[in-house]
């Protein structure tokens, strides 16, 4: 088993899936715009200096769960699904192709982000993606959001490498991109870490060396064959 960690936010999608799906959510009287507040006082104390990133990231899911509270599961997904298009603007023209190289490889993809779980799990037919670890709302036994964090992985994303899924004998993790020190877990231990630029996939070494897909093709082949050398 081959299988790749990929940040969303800033890597594959340009800026914040949080704050897109929270002003579509806004304009269609799904949440109150105050919550639009919640988090400019979060950016600014961000910005100050006056709170860290992850707490920063942290506030700013837990105010978008608590906005939510109340709300039915079900009528949340369906207002993700309605919303993708209007997110389609921010996807890199360049992801189609990238993870339908990474499933000619046979490399199995994993999400680990701090963006909303529902809308990465919307991506995953169109991505072939085998799994999602993000930001999760919890939801009671009646099928209501509670206000509460399910659990968070864009807060600790080395979490998703002790997952049982990554963990089954002959596992190689092949692939990790990211955008910010917060993904050095996905990239630290892949064989291709690749650090991702500006929300259009300028892959890069992490030294800077200039990177594109063709090249990225290059690698898995030579890795993909080694390994089926070495079987």
């Amino acid at each position: 088993m081959r299988y790749a960690l990929i940040d969303w936010d800033n890597t594959i999608r340009r800026g914040y899936t949080i704050y897109g799906l929270t002003d579509y959510l806004i304009a269609h009287g799904a949440v109150p715009p105050r919550l639009l507040e919640k988090f400019e006082v979060l950016k600014i104390a961000y910005r100050a200096g006056a709170i860290s990133y992850a707490v920063y990231t942290e506030r700013t899911c837990e105010a978008f769960a608590a906005a939510m509270a109340g709300y039915p599961a079900d009528d949340y997904r369906r207002r993700v699904a309605a919303y993708l298009p209007q997110n389609e603007s921010a996807i890199s023209p360049d992801a189609d192709a990238l993870f339908g190289l990474l499933r000619r490889y046979e490399v199995d993809v994993y999400l680990v982000s701090g963006a909303p779980a529902d809308v990465l799990r919307a991506y995953a037919g169109r991505f072939g993606l085998r799994g999602v670890f993000g930001f999760e709302l919890e939801e009671d036994g009646e099928g209501l959001l509670t206000g509460r964090v399910a659990c968070n992985y864009g807060l600790d994303k080395a979490r998703a490498l002790h997952d049982p899924l990554l963990n089954v004998p002959g596992a190689v993790h092949l692939l990790g991109m990211g955008d910010a020190d917060a993904d050095l877990p996905l990239l630290d231990g892949a064989r291709i870490p690749i650090v991702a630029g500006d929300g259009a996939l300028a892959l890069r070494f992490s030294h800077d060396r200039p990177w594109d897909l063709g090249r990225l093709e290059e690698q898995l082949a030579r890795l993909c064959a080694k390994a089926e050398r070495a079987t």
